[in-house]
């Protein structure tokens, strides 16, 4: 139908043209384009593409066998509705003959077609919205004859050489040119030769100790390269091995001992240069002591060495520095020197930017001020974090040159699982340096319960709780703070270092004999885990407690006084000691302890001191109180007049109340022990 509908549409467009050419053009412009992107809407498929034709090779008890075309198309993108797909086949008759295939290749048998014939081929592709054809395409069968398929015989080891037998002979074809090409084994991509070999090949640069493949293809003169021979394996020799291991160590420190896993990684077989026989390992510890161990890989049955097929470790005790290498039937490595810090190791200050995923760690950092060693470098390793085991799970590293400042690790690594992720610094003779740490998560979730949460300290207006913060490994993501709330009116946010290190805090300005609820839980960046609640009762005031302690810290003062007396006595050298009965101050507070609740005076009488500075005969600056009490620069002998002795009560000001109406006079107490003008000016 849809072909009929551009039918009818072309032949009324031809029909306009007889009457308006211009305007048929203007139309033909915009109608055209819109009826491809009709029958396009429709869903019919793209047209095949890039179209090839061969004749392979194929023999039977070493006799040419003549086999059937093999054609092969790229189909374009995949299209919603299936689509049928023909090949055509136009012979020098121009008949037609039609093949089905698949949606990538087809075949055209060996009985329609002869040698050294011209024949032209394309492909159709239909479905129920439409068709599409490839481009055609002519060739002589002569020219899409396949070589036949060499095959690798032989090698060499010095130097490496591969030989292979060419079948074009066989063909009745002369020899042509090969391609080779190889690859370490496993996980290298292949390296591609440009042909130009006939029956060998030579490698050079040869890592030693390594699986190396071979695959060889050829074309006989006259027709189209063969398919690539079967793979070729190939074990280099060894020799001595090269360079140093990479060692690093995951150490559990306390007051009375380090207990270290002391890790490098296992070399690659070309490093290595053969099999690795056994690891030479000496120790020096922090006794003095050096110990010499010789973990062999031979022995299955020694279990002072473990190792996988990335690492090796050896487990050790109080260790300040080990050196490790590798021997060979060849050789041994240049022993590797680290040294174990001893104590732990803070940050610098420099933050670490963390980014992971389920398996890629991306790591970047500033570089450290300060002199570095040129030939520094930095180590970052990763480990899943507060776990006491060593080694910890999940543990690696990486070696990087002192002037990169991010880093990528690879791993398998799980959500909700804290991995602390630490950038060192380590001399070329081992000393390391701790830059910086830091925790990451893949995905963070809510975390759980606080555990162990209680009220142990209760008073009339405040009450202290206790709890045990959420160990790292449980704690699914980075805890934000905590929350600690009474009842549904006061929340309190505390850091995840807030307060004492066993976890406490006091909850103030409660009220006496009441009973409260509190609560307490942490938080992440995925929300608030569940709450751990407790609850308790503010014990009630205690009036009797608070007479005492007043009656307490009133008399105990004047009680010591009086029984120390002759010690102020010996000390001041006053011939007289103050006694709190003399006084009509502490008479007066006598008679008002008799009272259970003291009684306010409405109108409370202050004392008042008035020093007034003038000037005496001779220049000297003399004082007067309110009262007429003067005192001066001179001797009491010199205010009371030449032959006049002043008493000691004398050089005390009298102080006056603010009442002038009240008649009271100070005591022989208070004028004897209460301080004077002039000593109160000289203080």
């Amino acid at each position: 139908m849809e072909k009929v509908s551009v039918s009818l549409v072309t032949q009324d467009l031809v029909s306009m043209a007889r009457l308006d050419n211009g305007w048929l053009l203007s139309i033909f412009l915009v109608i055209v384009p819109n009826t491809k992107g009709y029958l396009a809407q429709q869903g019919g498929p793209p047209p095949p593409t890039r179209l090839e034709c061969c004749i392979p090779y194929e023999e039977d008890s070493g006799v040419m066998v003549r086999s059937p075309i093999q054609c092969v198309w790229d189909p374009g993108p995949p299209s919603k509705t299936p689509s049928i797909y023909t090949l055509h086949l136009e012979s020098a008759d121009n008949s037609v003959q039609k093949f089905n295939g698949n949606s990538t290749n087809a075949c055209i048998p060996p009985t329609l077609w002869s040698s050294h014939s011209e024949l032209t081929v394309w492909v159709e592709a239909k479905n129920q919205h439409g068709s599409a054809s490839s481009p055609r395409s002519t060739f002589n069968t002569a020219k899409i004859m396949k070589s036949a398929t060499p095959n690798i015989t032989q090698h060499t080891l010095a130097p490496l050489e591969i030989y292979w037998e060419s079948k074009c002979s066989k063909q009745g074809l002369s020899e042509g040119e090969c391609k080779v090409r190889h690859r370490v084994f496993p996980g290298v991509s292949w390296a591609e030769v440009e042909e130009g070999f006939q029956v060998v090949y030579c490698l050079e640069n040869v890592l030693p100790y390594s699986w190396y493949e071979f695959q060889v293809r050829c074309s006989c003169l006259g027709s189209s390269l063969s398919d690539w021979s079967k793979v070729y394996k190939v074990e280099s020799p060894g020799a001595a091995p090269v360079g140093m291991l990479d060692v690093w160590s995951d150490c559990q420190l306390s007051p009375q001992s380090a207990e270290c896993a002391l890790m490098w990684k296992t070399p690659p077989g070309w490093n290595a240069g053969s099999e690795i026989l056994g690891y030479v390992v000496t120790l020096s510890r922090l006794n003095g002591m050096v110990t010499l161990v010789n973990a062999s890989t031979v022995d299955k049955a020694s279990d002072q060495l473990t190792c996988d097929k990335k690492l090796c470790h050896l487990m050790a005790k109080d260790v300040t520095a080990v050196n490790v290498s590798a021997y060979t039937a060849y050789g041994a490595t240049t022993p590797a020197c680290l040294r174990i810090p001893l104590t732990a190791q803070y940050n610098r200050g420099e933050a670490l930017q963390l980014s992971m995923s389920a398996e890629r760690l991306l790591v970047s950092w500033n570089p450290p001020t300060g002199f570095i060693n040129n030939q520094s470098k930095y180590v970052v390793q990763y480990k899943q974090a507060g776990l006491l085991k060593t080694p910890a799970k999940g543990f690696d590293w990486i070696r990087l040159d002192r002037t990169q400042i991010n880093a990528t690790l690879t791993g398998q690594f799980e959500n909700y699982t804290a991995y602390q992720v630490a950038l060192f610094l380590v001399s070329p003779y081992g000393a390391s340096d701790h830059i910086s740490s830091a925790v990451g998560y893949v995905h963070q979730g809510i975390p759980p319960k606080v555990p162990s949460f209680e009220v142990v300290k209760v008073k009339a207006n405040s009450v202290k709780v206790i709890w045990k913060p959420i160990l790292l490994p449980q704690r699914r993501g980075v805890i934000v703070c905590y929350q600690i709330g009474l009842d549904s009116q006061r929340v309190h946010n505390l850091s995840e270092h807030q307060g004492d290190k066993d976890g406490s805090f006091w909850l103030d300005y409660l009220n006496p004999s009441q009973n409260y609820e509190v609560w307490i839980r942490a938080i992440t960046e995925a929300g608030p885990g569940p709450k751990s609640t407790a609850t308790f009762k503010t014990e009630g005031f205690d009036f009797n407690l608070l007479f005492f302690l007043v009656i307490f810290f009133t008399f105990i003062p004047f009680l010591l006084i009086r029984k120390y007396s002759w010690v102020i006595k010996e000390c001041i050298g006053f011939k007289k000691v103050p006694d709190p009965s003399n006084s009509h101050v502490f008479q007066k507070m006598n008679n008002q302890i008799n009272f259970c609740i003291p009684v306010e005076e409405p109108d409370p009488v202050l004392s008042h001191l008035e020093i007034i500075k003038y000037k005496l005969a001779g220049g000297k600056i003399g004082h007067r109180g309110s009262q007429g009490a003067i005192g001066g620069l001179m001797d009491r002998g010199e205010l009371a007049g030449e032959g006049n002795t002043a008493s000691r009560e004398d050089c005390y000001s009298k102080m006056t109340d603010s009442d002038e109406d009240r008649d009271d006079r100070p005591s022989d107490y208070e004028k004897h022990f209460l301080p004077t003008a002039i000593e109160i000016m000289c203080l």
